[in-house]
Order: structure tokens, then C-alpha cells, then sequence
């Protein structure tokens, strides 16, 4: 599909992630967990050690957004060219309908992705599946794994298939 068809340069734009690396994210995290005191923590009942009560509050915040997951796809809105991580490819040819990545998030599709990135790519975001995160991370293995199966993708000429959707730049 396209193989003949001159590529366009395309460049791929920023998820909402606003450039922070995943390290920069860590230290931050870290360093704010450092700033709490123990009494922030900790109090003791009955001379026992137990978390107070806002912490336990944010504890369970957490746990319940690993339970509120999202498998999602981001599949192309119109035949053309998108931005590929891989396959010595820097652009690929979709049909409208045909996934660019498959992904997973605790942050729901508004958070995930900007507006802007969607329409920049000319993506729609499509949740699949909706449940922990374990189910989720499963179901997103399973879609990953098989993609060289889809029927868009045995459709294409053999030189043409992929072995992932073109924005999974790895299999993780």
C-alpha cells in the first residue's frame, strides 16, 4: 500500500507529556516524597504506627485508578501518510479505520492526549477495553502480538506488512 507513492516528511509531534522525560517525572515524584515529614505519614493510635488518614485517602486513590484502566487504539481518520517509529520507515501509508498504535493508560483518552495531538496526526482514539490495569496491559500484549495477523495488515503486499502498528515503536 503506497510502497510506490512518494513520502512526505512528516514530523511527530509531543503526546501531552509536555517534553518532561520519564526521569525528570521521577526525580520530581521523589523529591516531593522526600519533602514529607513523618507525621504527614504516620501517626500512632495506642502507641501503634498507622497512616493517616490523608495518606491512606491517597493510597487508595492510587489503587483505584490501576483499576479504572483503558486499552485503547489510535487508528487513522483518512487514507495518507503517519508518522512510523520503526521499520526504517519515517511515514507509512494508512487506510481510514487501520490502527497506528495500540496503547494503554490510567489517565483516560483527555488526559493521554491533547486535542491537538490527535487532530495533528489525523488519529481518533478508540478505548477497547476498560479494567484494571493487569487486564488491560494483557489485552494490549494480545493486539500487539497478533497485529501481524490483522486482516489490514495480510492485506498489504508482503514487503509492505508490519510487525507492530507504526507508532508502537517496540514490543514491550
Amino acid at each position: 500500500m503506497g510502497a510506490n507513492s512518494p513520502r512526505p516528511p512528516v514530523s511527530s509531534p509531543e503526546t501531552k507529556s509536555g517534553g518532561f522525560s520519564p526521569f525528570i517525572i521521577a526525580v520530581i515524584a521523589f523529591l516531593i516524597v522526600c519533602a514529607l515529614e513523618w507525621s504527614d505519614v504516620i501517626e500512632y493510635i495506642d502507641g501503634e504506627p498507622r497512616l493517616t488518614a490523608k495518606h491512606q485517602n491517597q493510597l487508595q486513590k492510587k489503587l483505584n485508578e490501576l483499576e479504572e484502566a483503558e486499552q485503547y487504539a489510535l487508528v487513522a481518520q483518512n487514507d495518507g501518510y503517519y508518522p512510523c517509529l520503526h521499520s526504517n520507515r519515517q511515514v507509512y501509508f494508512l487506510r481510514a479505520g487501520e490502527v497506528w498504535k495500540y496503547g494503554v493508560t490510567i489517565k483516560g483518552e483527555k488526559k493521554r492526549y491533547t486535542a491537538q495531538f490527535l487532530q495533528v496526526n489525523g488519529v481518533s482514539y478508540i478505548r477497547q477495553l476498560k479494567g484494571s490495569i493487569a487486564e488491560c496491559l494483557k489485552e494490549e500484549q494480545q493486539k500487539l502480538f497478533s497485529y501481524p495477523m490483522l486482516p489490514e495488515n495480510l492485506s498489504r503486499p508482503e514487503a509492505d506488512r508490519l510487525l507492530r502498528p507504526p507508532y508502537n515503536p517496540v514490543l514491550r
